[in-house]
């Protein structure tokens, strides 16, 4: 297993023990859908719940890492630093206003080593992507539409939606 997909593992292990309900969005979902880019950080999207707090709190202990924190005041994500690779926690939404129970609603089981991961549709992180306008954002557009259209073509991809029936695995539950 690659160092990346042991940290993921890791993580995804520490979401689960921690009962913490978060999705896979950005570059590293897009990733997990096979689309050939790089990223730096895991973003995580959660709801911001005070239930959720305390849970974030556990994920951290589990994973042994400090509490995320806020860098900028330009923007409400979260951050661990520290870790193997950076963990941006985003609350509630993504542009253009996706909610983290739309988003639910169309996720993605893949697997990672003993792990399964809730990764965003590559449609919404698409989406999200054309909606921030950002610059390094507007780069990665033309591949991950590239990739969705080789998924679409192929009429299946790497990544199964986890329904009943699915040949990907159910996601963990903790003891």
């Amino acid at each position: 297993m690659h160092s990346d997909d042991a940290f993921l593992a890791q993580v995804l292990r520490a979401l689960r023990l921690s009962h913490l309900e978060a999705l896979i969005v950005g570059n590293a979902g897009a990733v997990l859908h096979g689309a050939p880019v790089t990223t730096m950080d895991l973003d995580l999207l959660i709801r911001e719940t005070p239930r959720n707090r305390q849970k974030l709190v556990r994920f951290c202990e589990v994973l042994g890492a400090p509490l995320p924190r806020r860098f900028s005041d330009l923007s409400p994500a979260e951050s661990i630093v520290s870790t193997a690779v950076p963990i941006d926690f985003l609350f509630d939404q993504v542009p253009p206003g996706l909610t983290f129970e739309s988003l639910r609603s169309r996720r993605h089981w893949v697997p990672v080593g003993d792990e399964s991961a809730a990764v965003a549709s590559l449609e919404d992180i698409i989406a999200s992507k054309q909606a921030t306008g950002r610059p390094k954002d507007l780069a990665v557009l033309p591949l991950l539409r590239e990739t969705l259209a080789v998924i679409q073509l192929r009429g299946a991809s790497a990544v199964h939606e986890g329904e009943p029936g699915a040949s990907s695995p159910e996601p963990k539950r903790a003891p």
